[in-house]
C-alpha cells in the first residue's frame, strides 16, 4: 500500500480505503502517515467472520498481493469470489510466482484471483505455466510500484545525509555497500573485502556498510564490525511495535533515507537479492557473488541462495548487467573494476532495468490504481 497511498488518498472517486490486517489493533503504529480515508479491520478468525466482514463493507473490489504465500490471503480470495466480489492479486515482487509455484507443489491450499498484476513478461509467462487455465487477458504488467520512489529525486536523501546518519567522516571517500541474506553466512566476503582493502588492492579505502534486513537480526551481523564494517538495519525498521512481523513500517523519510543509501555507495555486493534491483536503477554497479566459503561446497549447494541462482536470479543477469563473481580472485577484480570503470555496465543494466521493471518513469503506482479503479 505504500507507494499507492498518496494517490489513493488523493482521488476523489475513492471514499474508503479497508486494510484486513493482524496489525488493524496497533494500526496508529504501523500506518502512521496515512490518512482519514484509511479504515483498518483484524483478519477475522473463519469463513463465516469473512463473509461476515464483506457483507458488511460491500467492497467494489478485494486487493491481495499473494494467492497463499502469506496463509491469511487465501480465506480472503476464497470467500469474496464466493461472494462474487472483483478479486485483484497484484504479485508483490519479482521473484514471488516461484514462490507460488513452490506452493503448489508442497499442496498448500492457495486461491486464484480473477485478475493479477505483475512486473514483467517473464512473470506473466511464468504465471501462465504455473495456471494453464489462466487467459492472457486476465495479467496485466504493469510494473514496480516500490520503486516509484527513485523517481521522486528531489526527495531522495544527499550524500552528506547518508554519510552523516552512518559516521562517515570523509565524504571524498566512497562506501561499499553489502546487502546481508538470511540465506546463507557472508562473513567470508567482508573478510576478503576487508584484507584487500587494507593492502590497497581495492582503491580509494572506502568505507564498508552492511544493511541487515529489517525483519532479520542485527546480533546476528555484529562480528562484521570487526572488520571495520557498519551495521545497520535497513531504515524503517521500528522497535516499538509490538508485532514482530510489522516492525518495518518505514515512514516517507525512511524510504527516501534508503534510496540515498542505494544511490550514494559505489558498490553493491550482495548473493541474490532483489536489492540488486534498486542499485542498477541508481546506476551503482552490482556485484552477485556466487560462490560459499571455503570447504563449504554441500552447505552452499543446498542453499536457497544456489537455487535463486538456477532459477529467478537468471533473469536479473541474463544481461550481463552485474558483474558474477564465482571466487574470490573474481570478487576483488570486480570491486576493483567497479570502482575504476563505474559506467561500464551501463548499457546492460538500462535493458535489465527495462526489462525487470517495464514502467521506469515512476508512474507504475499510478497504472496499477488506474488498473483497479477500471474494474
Amino acid at each position: 500500500m505504500l507507494p499507492l497511498r498518496r494517490h489513493l488518498e488523493a482521488n476523489a472517486s475513492i471514499s474508503e480505503v479497508h486494510v484486513v490486517t493482524p496489525a488493524a489493533p496497533i494500526a496508529s503504529d504501523v500506518f502512521q502517515e496515512f490518512g482519514a480515508k484509511f479504515f483498518y479491520h483484524e483478519n477475522p478468525k473463519d469463513d463465516n467472520g469473512h463473509k461476515e466482514l464483506f457483507a458488511s463493507l460491500k467492497p467494489d473490489v478485494v486487493i491481495t498481493n499473494t494467492v497463499g504465500h502469506d496463509a491469511l490471503d487465501e480465506p480472503i480470495l476464497r470467500i469474496a469470489k464466493e461472494m462474487k466480489i472483483p478479486t485483484v492479486t497484484f504479485i508483490a515482487s519479482w521473484d514471488n510466482v516461484w514462490k507460488i509455484g513452490r506452493l503448489i507443489d508442497s499442496k498448500i491450499p492457495i486461491s486464484i484471483a480473477d485478475r493479477f498484476i505483475v512486473w514483467n513478461s517473464m512473470m506473466k509467462e511464468h504465471l501462465m505455466r504455473i495456471f494453464p487455465d489462466i487467459t492472457e487477458d486476465r495479467i496485466a504488467i504493469i510494473g514496480a510500484p516500490r520503486l516509484d520512489y527513485f523517481s521522486q529525486k528531489e526527495k531522495i536523501a544527499s550524500k552528506e545525509e547518508v554519510y552523516t546518519q552512518f559516521g562517515f567522516t570523509d565524504i571524498t571517500r566512497p562506501f561499499i555497500h553489502i546487502a546481508t541474506t538470511e540465506l546463507y553466512p557472508m562473513e567470508y566476503i567482508v573478510k576478503t573485502i576487508r584484507t584487500n582493502i587494507d593492502s590497497g588492492v581495492i582503491p580509494n579505502n572506502p568505507y564498508i556498510y552492511a544493511s541487515v534486513h529489517p525483519g532479520g537480526s542485527l546480533e546476528k551481523y555484529k562480528p562484521f564490525e570487526q572488520y571495520g564494517v557498519t551495521v545497520r538495519f535497513s531504515s524503517g525498521r521500528r522497535e516499538d511495535i509490538t508485532l514482530p512481523s510489522f516492525r518495518y513500517a518505514p515512514k516517507d523519510a525512511d524510504i527516501f533515507f534508503l534510496a540515498g543509501v542505494f544511490t550514494h555507495a559505489s558498490v553493491l555486493i550482495n548473493h541474490s537479492s532483489t536489492v540488486a534491483l534498486e542499485s542498477l536503477i541508481t546506476g551503482v554497479p552490482v556485484i552477485n557473488v556466487k560462490y560459499g566459503k571455503t570447504f563449504d561446497f554441500w552447505n552452499w549447494r543446498r542453499s536457497m541462495v544456489y537455487r535463486d541462482f538456477q532459477q529467478h536470479y537468471d533473469d536479473l543477469i541474463s544481461d550481463g548487467a552485474t558483474y558474477i563473481a564465482s571466487s574470490k580472485k573474481e570478487l576483488i577484480a570486480a570491486v576493483v573494476d567497479a570502482h575504476n570503470n563505474p559506467h561500464a555496465k551501463d548499457a546492460a543494466r538500462k535493458v535489465t532495468v527495462q526489462k525487470m521493471i517495464t514502467t521506469t518513469d515512476g508512474t507504475a503506482s499510478e497504472k496499477v490504481l488506474n488498473f483497479i479503479l477500471a474494474l
